[in-house]
């Protein structure tokens, strides 16, 4: 039986497609060397959450690789809400807004001209995360978890190989996220998502420095803690940190702040979403609706200094 075609859209080159129809040349250094940066973004009401810093660290992602970005924030927010607009379904969106190095270069030499391409998949938000959100979810730590650290821990890049393994054997160990160590060899993230751990009241994240990336959710959820007037600490985190935590929760634009209640097979503090963690959920939603009806792009006009 053939499978259905996906549901969503794509831009690529100027025009909106069904993404069972988008195709990019197999000469595009994306696919060839994954030479490429990407940034998810997500909708609320349809309309685009901190767009703003999403293309800020996009362009940043690129500039690490020494990729040019031939189009301005008003061309590309142009083109994100055209996607958006297209998009044939109902709903939120997950917008997956990739660029590559595009054609040409002979070998791993970089192409001269560089003319890059975009690239936006505009596809359903996951429908599973809401109620994975609610129960919480189960960690592993793979036997495969180095992290990318270096020039690409901080980067979206597309070079996401140690990532994919690392969660497939996550996934069939009964994990839904598997963790990554970074760059001091203690736990760093999550392969497609931030790590917090709670301890006698105090949350604890990996800092920067430890190579993992820098999240635009994780910096929320700081910045509603501190409102929150809760404790919170940038440190590394060992697997005695993890395995005494009272609870845990992990974050990304699309997972939100998700609790997790077990980790490799036992359970994390009473194995049940905890209380710090569901009051920071029902904060960080409101941190959302009041971001999204201020109209703001970035958190730093939401939370000014």
């Amino acid at each position: 039986m053939a499978e259905d075609a996906p549901t969503g859209v794509a831009w690529i080159d100027g025009r909106v497609t069904p993404l069972s129809e988008a195709r990019v040349p197999v000469t595009d250094r994306g696919f060839l060397f994954a030479d490429s940066v990407f940034d998810t973004v997500r909708t609320y009401e349809e309309l685009p959450f901190l767009l703003g810093d999403h293309l800020d660290r996009l362009r940043r992602s690129a500039a690490a690789l020494s990729m040019p970005v031939p189009w301005t924030d008003d061309e590309l927010l142009s083109i994100v809400g055209m996607t958006i607009n297209q998009r044939g379904f109902a709903g939120e969106s997950s917008l997956r807004v990739m660029l590559t190095r595009g054609d040409g270069g002979s070998g791993l030499s970089f192409p001269e001209p560089q003319r890059p391409r975009l690239v936006v998949l505009c596809r359903p938000v996951p429908g599973g995360y809401a109620s994975m959100g609610e129960a919480g979810v189960h960690l592993v730590r793979p036997s495969r978890h180095q992290g990318k650290g270096g020039v690409l821990g901080h980067i979206k890049s597309g070079d996401y190989l140690d990532n994919l393994l690392a969660l497939n054997e996550g996934r069939r160990s009964g994990g839904m996220e598997a963790l990554m160590l970074g760059a001091d060899g203690s736990w760093g993230e999550a392969t497609t998502s931030n790590l917090f751990a709670v301890s006698d009241g105090v949350v604890t994240t990996p800092g920067l420095e430890a190579g993992i990336l820098p999240g635009i959710t994780r910096a929320l959820v700081m910045h509603v803690l501190t409102e929150e007037g809760l404790s919170l600490t940038e440190a590394s985190l060992h697997d005695a940190h993890l395995e005494g935590a009272d609870e845990l929760f992990i974050t990304s634009s699309l997972k939100e702040v998700m609790p997790a209640v077990g980790l490799d097979g036992q359970p994390v503090g009473a194995g049940e979403p905890g209380p710090l963690t569901t009051q920071l959920r029902e904060r960080f939603a409101g941190a959302v609706q009041r971001i999204q009806r201020a109209g703001y792009t970035r958190l730093s006009e939401a939370f000014p200094c």
